[in-house]
């Protein structure tokens, strides 16, 4: 599983940049043929509303989360973007990457949980194996 996420990512970076991801349940993938809906749990929503939006939404100050990942605009995404995302999600998570750690000096309420990290990383995941099927 991590060699197809490694390829994935690596196929990702050559032609998108990461802009988004997504806060609200479900949601409509209008780019994807097969009309499925994108849903994320609520307990994955939850912690992303809490410890993740407030750096990663269209309106944030915060310009270099922005450029890496937009929660709110997710659903905007074509499915092999998407895949790739949630790619990205997994591995930033897994690597504990985020939230970064200048930013939990000043918000130390904002780590994640070893058990939060692993219902995020658990859940794109599994999100992208059923996208890709």
């Amino acid at each position: 599983m991590k060699i197809k996420f490694a390829l994935l990512s690596l196929l990702a970076v050559g032609f998108i940049t990461l802009t988004a991801f997504v806060s609200q349940p479900p949601v409509s993938m209008d780019s994807n043929p097969e009309g499925t809906e994108f849903v994320i749990a609520e307990d994955v929503n939850a912690i992303l509303d809490n410890k993740c939006f407030g750096c990663h939404n269209v309106d944030s100050k915060n310009e270099k989360g922005k450029k890496k990942l937009m929660i709110d605009q997710l659903s905007e995404l074509s499915k092999a973007k998407l895949i790739a995302a949630l790619g990205s999600i997994s591995e930033t998570i897994e690597n504990g990457e985020m939230p970064p750690q200048k930013f939990l000096d000043n918000y130390p309420d904002k780590a994640l949980t070893e058990e939060e990290a692993k219902t995020i990383k658990e859940w794109a995941d599994n999100a992208a194996d059923d996208l890709l099927k």
